[in-house]
């Protein structure tokens, strides 16, 4: 479990780098802005702090998107591998008549594959 945590931390602060620079502003602009220090603004990205809610709340609001926005991982996710194992991931949790109806979404969405 403590491997999740880290690669959601991580995601989490990947995330908020990519707001932030699409933002336009600098660690130190976006922690003035949320009532942190620009340090642990870094910290944060670097997936090395796990924000509060109150300050997630608050970088939300400083990079003006909704709360929601700041988990969006998907947009994170860089290589192939790595959807792979987050998929394999899933699936090995999915009960077998779930993952029955999932193969039928996926042959009629994606037929010719």
């Amino acid at each position: 479990m403590k491997n999740i945590g880290r690669n959601c931390q991580s995601l989490l602060g990947k995330r908020i780098q990519t707001l932030r620079n699409n933002a336009g502003l600098t660690q130190q602009e976006l922690g003035e802005k949320a009532r942190v220090s620009g340090k642990y603004i870094g910290e944060i990205e670097r997936g090395r702090q796990n924000p509060s809610f109150n300050v997630l709340v608050n970088l939300a609001a400083a990079l003006q998107v909704e709360l929601v926005e700041i988990f969006r991982f998907s947009h994170e996710i860089a290589d192939r591998q790595e959807l792979e194992r987050k998929l394999s991931d899933i699936i090995n949790k999915i009960p077998d008549d779930s993952l029955k109806q999932i193969l039928m979404l996926l042959q009629v969405a994606f037929p010719t594959l």
